[in-house]
């Protein structure tokens, strides 16, 4: 009996691997525009959370779009709309909490189980749409929320935000983060310290600290050794070169030190 689940089990994870592996070709083609959708979640249970998730649409992730169609010009010369965002229905359930541990296997099975609850709260079936849950919750300044995340395995992203228009341009920010890790774009900062790492997380290297814009997978402008800033929105943001090698925008690796 034993025998038997191990063997089920290695099978599980030759599928997965399998559909993985074609989900990764098919999202990073960059031949058809990739489908993103939106899934809100109420996630501090409050009613003025929910509210907001009552007022949104499908205009106020635009700046998702525009900012990739504006970037994608920047390496390709064609008309190209590479992503289209759409929003779906409310989600009801909590996706599962990430593993406290570096345990590896813990890791593998917290990754399987958010893979299935993304399928069973998802309403496209397409294996190369990525599908992106925003946990909303009320802004609170003395506490800070929890890390958002992308998959680019199972082409998911879990994004913590805040549900207040005030905050609409800074969520999205974080969304375009977290799903241009579902196509295999890295960090950009220090895990450590969340400083953007030199000299991929600067825009300009040359400047050092004379920077206006961020990188996007860096997150933020930095100003010093140790200080950086969050960009107000997705205008100040830019995809490096580093990082459209990495989603597939630039076939070269001369020259993306940047």
């Amino acid at each position: 009996m034993r025998t038997l689940r191990i063997v089920l089990l290695l099978c599980i994870f030759v599928f997965v691997a399998f559909y993985s592996k074609l989900q990764r070709l098919e999202s990073t083609a960059w031949t058809e525009p990739l489908q993103v959708s939106i899934y809100p979640i109420n996630g501090d249970a409050s009613e003025l959370t929910e509210q907001y998730i009552e007022t949104l649409t499908e205009e106020n992730f635009h700046s998702v779009a525009a900012f990739l169609k504006k970037q994608w010009r920047v390496y390709s010369e064609d008309d190209f709309m590479p992503v289209v965002v759409s929003l779906k229905p409310l989600v009801l359930s909590q996706p599962p909490l990430p593993p406290t541990s570096g345990n590896m296997l813990k890791v593998v099975f917290w990754s399987l189980r958010l893979r299935w609850w993304s399928y069973q709260n998802s309403v496209d079936s397409d294996k190369s749409t990525v599908n992106i849950f925003v946990r909303y919750h009320q802004p609170d300044t003395n506490q800070r929320l929890a890390h958002s995340l992308g998959l680019q395995k199972g082409l998911i992203g879990v994004v913590n935000g805040y549900a207040s228009v005030n905050y609409q341009e800074q969520n999205n920010i974080v969304l375009a983060h977290e799903m241009l890790h579902t196509v295999g774009a890295s960090d950009k900062y220090n895990l450590t310290t969340g400083q953007p790492a030199y000299p991929s997380g600067f825009v300009n290297p040359n400047a050092r600290y004379d920077q206006s814009k961020a990188e996007i997978m860096a997150g933020k402008i930095p100003v010093s050794v140790n200080e950086s800033v969050m960009p107000d929105s997705l205008r100040q943001c830019i995809i490096g070169k580093k990082t459209a090698y990495e989603i597939g925008w630039l076939a070269d690796r001369v020259d993306i030190s940047q």
